[in-house]
């Protein structure tokens, strides 16, 4: 790691006047899910398993860890902001149960729920989570998620998407007005100045939409950060390779159909591709104790890192440390901005 990178990014980090963080606003819509993790050890050792409980009539499989907890990209990012200090705001729409859900597990964190509708349906996503190779399978109900459109937002909406400093939309995979709300959001906020940053999550089930969502958000002027993956990037231009080079070759080919800035993860590497690229290596964690929640930090420290003017290593650096500090965590606890600036200090 570079050395000196760390050391402007922790008097960076230790220069922000922390009285000032709250008066920032950010607001994240529109899913949120109850997450159920199940810790496995393979995928094979698992279908082995199963496929003789099944054999011999169903029974139990037991002695496997699974925790509750909050899920979706846009209540995630939402906490994960509101725990670095950000006035954070959710808007989604749920059921009377999964707003206890939120109470309990953001409210308490101080992300502001007032833009929660509990008319829907509970969304929910059981992780299988598999420790040999750090990877997961989702099994997902989108619950209300799958139909959240522009025109569920209500007066009191309206007014929190035009005060706020950043304004995200994410999830539009699993919402079939994905591309509409995410126009005509950033369409409606951009009139106040406000910038924009969209991540559509695993866009395969809906790669018939692809096309349309390029058309109408990706090329549209109004959005100015495009968080992305690397199983992501795959499906929005032509991968010639997995290399680091070959992936910042295709992010740069990318890059030319569209003016907002794209903000790229991987496992090994991050990269900001604006004119030119900027790059900065992940860091290493002597144990990981999950995969799922890490692109929602990331995504969350990246849009902190823009807020307070961060340099662009700077701020990919900052990401990578804050989604390494989450999956690093044994318990599923975004970090705040002390813990952070702990970790920078102990790698110095």
């Amino acid at each position: 790691m570079d050395q000196s990178l760390l050391k402007r990014l922790e008097r960076t980090v230790q220069a922000l006047d922390r009285r000032n963080i709250a008066k920032s606003h950010v607001v994240m819509l529109p899913d949120f899910f109850v997450d159920h993790f199940v810790s496995l050890e393979s995928a094979k050792k698992t279908s082995t398993a199963i496929d003789m409980l099944v054999k011999q009539g169903g029974g139990n499989l037991p002695g496997i860890p699974q925790q509750i907890s909050q899920g979706g990209n846009a209540a995630n990012t939402a906490l994960a902001l509101a725990r670095l200090g950000v006035s954070s705001h959710l808007i989604c729409r749920t059921d009377q149960f999964g707003m206890h859900c939120l109470q309990f597990f953001l409210g308490k964190h101080q992300v502001d729920l007032s833009g929660v509708k509990t008319t829907g349906k509970l969304a929910i996503t059981t992780a299988l989570e598999f420790q040999k190779t750090h990877t997961n399978v989702m099994l997902g109900d989108p619950g209300s998620v799958a139909d959240f459109s522009f025109g569920l937002l209500d007066s009191h909406d309206h007014d929190c998407l035009r005060s706020s400093d950043i304004v995200g939309v994410v999830n539009w995979n699993l919402n079939s007005y994905g591309t509409e709300l995410a126009q005509k959001v950033f369409e409606s906020v951009k009139k106040e100045g406000v910038k924009t940053f969209f991540d559509s999550g695993d866009p395969s089930p809906r790669v018939k939409d692809i096309h349309k969502l390029i058309l109408q958000v990706l090329r549209n002027p109004r959005l100015d950060i495009f968080g992305l993956n690397e199983n992501e990037l795959r499906y929005y231009s032509t991968i010639k390779e997995h290399s680091q080079e070959g992936l910042v070759t295709a992010l740069a080919e990318l890059k030319k159909q569209m003016s907002a800035r794209i903000d790229f993860h991987t496992a090994r590497f991050s990269c900001s591709m604006g004119s030119t690229p900027t790059i900065v290596p992940t860091v290493s964690y002597p144990k990981i104790y999950r995969s799922t929640g890490a692109g929602d930090t990331w995504n969350a420290a990246d849009l902190f890192a823009e807020l307070f003017g961060f340099e662009d290593d700077e701020r990919l650096l900052f990401a990578n440390i804050a989604a390494g500090c989450y999956i690093s965590s044994h318990e599923p606890i975004h970090p705040t901005i002390d813990t952070i600036l702990n970790f920078i200090k102990k790698m110095l």
